[in-house]
């Protein structure tokens, strides 16, 4: 069964009860998060220079809650507020990363993360990150030992591409092919666009597991 642009709700009930759900052959072509986009503009909208502002994602009663009056944190349990902890929401403030950055990659791909879709508002983008292979990992303890285990590697890919001395647009794509890197790596689908359309899928998964 496939899942077209409309239908996130049904996907989303079935990707929380069957992990193999999430395989690369079940992603819709988009994700409509359009009824949500007043919430991700608002909290873009409120994120600080240079910080990261943002909270879990809830599917509960056949419907998503973005209970904002949870601060984001490192990891939540399954079961949250009545419903199913599926990932988390945050942005990124002026000046920050362009898209998703090595924490936050580090953060999704814990070990102990029961959630598989996060959100990320970016310069008037909204970019949704799937954990389509829920085999491929990053043990909790490494991370919570150091946050930032991803960042170096990282580093080293964007300095490949591009030296610090090069123009900002070069060093923007020179990160976002640095991510690339570890979407293909640990099998991350990555969806992008206006918070007010449906998001394109602009990233599917290389490979296949069983």
């Amino acid at each position: 069964m496939r899942f077209d642009r409309l239908d996130l709700l049904p996907w989303l009930a079935m990707a929380t009860e069957r992990p193999e759900r999430r395989h690369p052959d079940f992603l819709p072509e988009a994700l409509d998060l359009r009824p949500w986009a007043g919430v991700l503009s608002e909290v873009a909208a409120a994120a600080l220079l240079g910080s990261d502002l943002g909270f879990p994602i809830v599917y509960r009663g056949a419907a998503l809650h973005f209970p904002r009056e949870l601060t984001w944190k490192a990891s939540y349990p399954a079961r949250l507020e009545g419903g199913w902890f599926i990932g988390t929401f945050h942005a990124h403030g002026k000046g920050g990363a362009p898209s998703f950055d090595p924490q936050d990659l580090a953060a999704t791909l814990r070990s102990d993360n029961p959630g598989f879709l996060d959100l990320l508002a970016v310069g008037g983008e909204v970019l949704a990150l799937v954990r389509s292979n829920p085999f491929l990992y990053i043990s909790a303890h490494h991370v919570t030992r150091n946050p930032m285990l991803l960042a170096e590697p990282h580093a080293e890919l964007v300095a490949r591409h591009a030296p610090t001395s090069a123009p900002a647009a070069v060093r923007r794509a020179a990160f976002e092919r640095a991510t690339q890197y570890f979407l293909e790596r640990y099998q991350l689908a990555l969806y992008r666009g206006d918070p007010g359309e449906p998001l394109p899928r602009v990233h599917t998964p290389p490979g296949r597991w069983t």
